[in-house]
């Protein structure tokens, strides 16, 4: 389904689909829908095992991917998040550390978007807010990631992950502003190819494996965005919070 531009990256319930092998999905018949960590060339060492303070400064659509798990193509989404109180140098520069994760775009009853949305705010969705959640509201959000370790799975040691997403307690607080600028990006806005020239390399080919990038761009053209990571799209701050 198409939703207007002004709409947002609005999140739905999904059925199971009924056909036991599903079709490729068609230009004008995909669901609405948006990963792990970016890698800017300075590898850190991974966060240590615990609980920290974050705020979410990133939401993109990365478009439909096929599972083979699963055997059907589902919407993805990338949410990233910052935490202030880790400090590293990247290319010579003091930044915050950012840790990200991918999930499908689903609020039905057993995603897990659906449990770290709920967590993360403190509250279950209502029957309403289930017919269709704006992504966007979490943007500039905190909360409290736990950080858990796993195995690397093409090389030797782990890598750090999150374990869970849950409402920032009251004793803990993050700045009111993210150091990076707010990232929004919504595949479906007619401005979102553009966009794409902003996001970091790692992200645009996470995009340009989908099959929502293929149905942007003309069947005839070998096109590849190219852009810069260090000019993210600005994304207005200013909407109510907590979501």
């Amino acid at each position: 389904v198409q939703l207007p531009p002004d709409r947002g990256m609005v999140v739905r319930p999904v059925p199971r689909p009924r056909a036991a092998v599903p079709a490729k999905p068609k230009k004008g018949d995909l669901i609405m829908s948006l990963i792990a960590k970016a890698n800017s060339g300075n590898r850190q060492p991974a966060l240590e095992a615990g609980s920290y303070a974050a705020k979410c400064y990133a939401v993109i659509d990365i478009g439909e991917h096929y599972s083979q798990m699963y055997d059907k193509y589902a919407r993805k989404v990338i949410i990233m998040w910052e935490l202030p109180d880790e400090i590293a140098l990247f290319d010579g520069e003091a930044k915050p550390r950012a840790i990200s994760e991918t999930y499908t775009n689903s609020i039905s009853e057993k995603a897990t978007l659906r449990k770290t949305l709920e967590n993360w705010r403190g509250k279950a969705f209502t029957p309403e807010e289930l017919d269709g959640f704006d992504l966007k509201n979490v943007l500039g959000t905190g909360c409290l990631l736990s950080i858990i370790h796993a195995p690397r799975k093409n090389e030797p040691g782990e890598y750090a992950k999150i374990g869970s997403v849950s409402r920032l307690p009251k004793s803990m607080s993050v700045p009111d502003k993210t150091y990076n600028p707010l990232v929004y990006l919504d595949l479906d806005e007619p401005d979102a190819l553009e966009k794409m020239k902003s996001l970091p390399e790692w992200v645009r080919k996470r995009i340009e494996e989908s099959e929502t990038y293929k149905q942007l761009i003309s069947p005839d053209e070998n096109m590849t965005i190219s852009g810069s990571a260090d000019n993210f799209s600005e994304v207005d701050d200013t909407h109510d919070v907590p979501f």
